[in-house]
């Protein structure tokens, strides 16, 4: 887990105090967390800002149908460009640049794209437009696997997003009884999984996390809003992920400290489906306050977990679900002003005799420590 420089400054003091570390030790430490590193960070930042940026000219130039050029010159300049950045790539990469090395690879990346988007206009293609994005995308986790290149593999993972988001929402031809999971975004996603992992770039997990958390959340929207299976189907998985979570948790982490993000993840996917199932296909209300109990109980289980096993980012989240989840219900129950108030005494009740628990347990745990020698 990510800590800040003074968050394991107030460390060292809580290890110093405890004698743990000797003053050597903590000195050299202290040195380690304290040397400046912003200014390389901040270039390498900046790079990257700045081939987002050239990506961008790039393809307003290819839009802005440069029509006083022949077609050779404007396929020249795209080919010369692409393989000229390449080049720069790879010899800030020899020269040990490796910040400014992954800028110029996605700079190259996204002229790839502008060349993509210039064939097809120069040639007056009219097919699928979801496919481009999908070449765009393979060509530039190809290029990511080659470079080891981690801003490169996180840019062909954005491109993937978009190609699913595309194939689901904007340019689905399909009727809507008849429609179908998305399921080519998983191998496209396990590409890149698997080239996080071999570059050993962790952080890249949390970005596979979001990306497939957003597509789980999202393929039920795909069918008609009023059924209950899809929404349900991802409730199930989000608590799968969650006792995975829960009952795994030593497991996993032995590989990687990841547990308590499965947690978060798989809990909000789980609160994802059930947000649909109260407030989308129970447009009657029917069973609102049936599953708003339901659901209720399951944060506030959640929350008593993560306060259990010190998940910081759990925590927060189930504060922020369990927030939404009492607006939401008040805002569709607010008709029912007596069974809505019903409702909320009973919440406010069960919550204070949890944290009546929550107390006594911490009291018990302080006092188990005082007498501990």
């Amino acid at each position: 887990m990510l800590q800040t420089r003074s968050r394991r400054l107030r460390d060292l003091d809580r290890w110093q105090a405890s004698g743990w570390l000797t003053r050597d030790g903590i000195n050299a430490l202290r040195a380690e967390f304290e040397a400046p590193r912003t200014s390389i960070r901040l270039a390498h930042v900046l790079a990257i800002l700045a081939a987002v940026l050239i990506g961008f000219a790039a393809m307003s130039f290819v839009a802005a149908n440069w029509q006083e050029m022949s077609k050779l010159l404007r396929i020249t300049i795209i080919l010369a460009g692409l393989w000229a950045l390449l080049a720069l790539a790879g010899w800030l990469w020899l020269g040990e640049h490796r910040g400014f090395g992954d800028a110029a690879a996605l700079a190259a990346a996204a002229l790839y794209g502008a060349g993509i988007m210039l064939i097809a206009q120069m040639y007056h293609m009219d097919g699928h437009p979801p496919d481009a994005v999908l070449l765009w995308g393979g060509g530039t986790v190809a290029a990511g696997l080659l470079m080891r290149s981690n801003p490169v593999l996180a840019a062909a993972l954005v491109l993937f997003v978009v190609w699913s988001l595309m194939e689901t929402l904007f340019f689905e031809t399909v009727p809507w009884p008849d429609r179908h999971v998305h399921w080519a975004f998983l191998p496209a996603w396990a590409v890149v999984a698997a080239g996080f992992v071999w570059t050993r770039w962790w952080p890249g997990l949390h970005l596979l996390s979001v990306a497939l958390t957003g597509w789980i959340i999202l393929q039920p929207y795909q069918f008609a809003t009023q059924e209950f299976a899809p929404h349900a189907v991802v409730s199930v998985i989000g608590l799968a992920l969650m006792a995975a979570s829960i009952v795994a948790g030593p497991v996993i982490d032995r590989w990687r400290p990841i547990a308590g993000a499965f947690l978060i993840y798989g809990f909000i996917i789980a609160y994802a489906g059930a947000f649909a199932l109260q407030f989308i296909t129970d447009q009657e209300g029917d069973h609102t306050l049936l599953l708003g109990v339901l659901t209720l109980c399951a944060i506030l289980g959640a929350l008593a977990w993560a306060w259990y096993t010190d998940n910081r980012g759990a925590l927060w989240v189930a504060y922020a679900v369990f927030s939404l989840e009492i607006f939401a219900l008040y805002i569709k129950k607010i008709g029912t002003l007596l069974g809505t108030s019903v409702f909320f005494l009973m919440a406010g009740l069960m919550v204070a005799a949890l944290a009546a628990v929550a107390y006594r347990l911490h009291s018990g745990t302080r006092a188990r420590a005082r007498t501990t020698p």
